[in-house]
């Protein structure tokens, strides 16, 4: 774990209430216990223990008797929000194509968990295509991607196209006209897994984006979970005065933009 003012317990409690959050541990069975978690992220067992006492006091998990410990149920997820243009968004995927390399770690064929399934809008279960990929850029990793796409698409994507093309260029080649995209941002800290794919400490500051992928008739096609390395990689966003009822407001302009800085160390 890096250096930080906090408490180591509650450190990891923040870690595993992201994790949690994320749809990380399935509500259907046991998490990992005590011994298994402490070993996952470095520390003691009791710091675990006051870990999890944090958590079950939030209502995030759930203990029972001679079962073990679980998620509890997630809350309902809000409605979409105004997407992105795809114009700019295929024009920044395509520089970052010839300016970035990709590494395929996972691929698989899996059952929707409830998230992911309540994202793609399918039933829970139903099968979807499981992509985990590290991108780099001169040889320095910066993001850390996982994708969700539907089965019926999943299997016309092939392993080579994964290893050298963004998704949406994908997309783009088997035909699916990607027509919009609903995304939100926030901060996270760095999961051990990620952590040491990433190369930095663990509960290190990370940029999380989630992003749902839909084509010309709607139907989400993609969902995406994004962690990027602020230190290598910028968000940048144009905006434009408005005068709306009651108060002017900044509103996005056209041009959006997320890059690499290819200057950070």
């Amino acid at each position: 774990m890096s250096d930080s003012p906090l408490p180591l317990y509650h450190k990891v409690y923040l870690l595993l209430k992201q994790r949690l959050e994320a749809g990380g541990f399935a509500t259907d069975r046991a998490m990992p216990g005590e011994n298994a978690l402490a070993a996952e992220y470095g520390v003691s067992r009791l710091t675990i223990r006051r870990s999890l006492d944090a958590l079950a006091a939030d209502g995030l998990i759930e203990r029972r008797q001679g079962r073990g410990t679980f998620a509890a149920a997630p809350a309902t997820f809000p409605g979409p929000q105004h997407g992105a243009g795809m114009d700019a968004l295929m024009a920044h995927l395509a520089r970052m194509g010839m300016h970035t390399q990709v590494r395929l770690l996972e691929l698989e064929t899996a059952p929707a968990t409830p998230l992911v399934a309540a994202r793609l809008e399918l039933p829970p279960g139903a099968p979807v295509q499981r992509a985990v990929r590290v991108r780099s850029h001169e040889g320095q990793p910066f993001s850390h991607l996982t994708t969700f796409v539907p089965d019926d698409i999943g299997q016309r994507i092939r392993r080579e196209d994964l290893d050298a093309k963004p998704l949406l260029a994908i997309f783009r080649d088997l035909g699916v006209r990607v027509a919009r995209a609903e995304q939100s941002m926030s901060a996270v800290l760095a999961e051990p897994g990620i952590a040491e794919l990433l190369d930095v400490p663990v509960g290190s500051a990370l940029l999380s984006l989630h992003r749902v992928v839909r084509d010309a008739s709607g139907r989400p096609v993609e969902w995406l979970h994004a962690r990027y390395r602020p230190d290598r990689y910028e968000y940048r966003m144009n905006m434009q005065a408005h005068d709306m009822p009651g108060q002017p407001t900044w509103l996005p302009a056209a041009s959006t933009t997320a890059e690499t800085d290819a200057s950070a160390t």
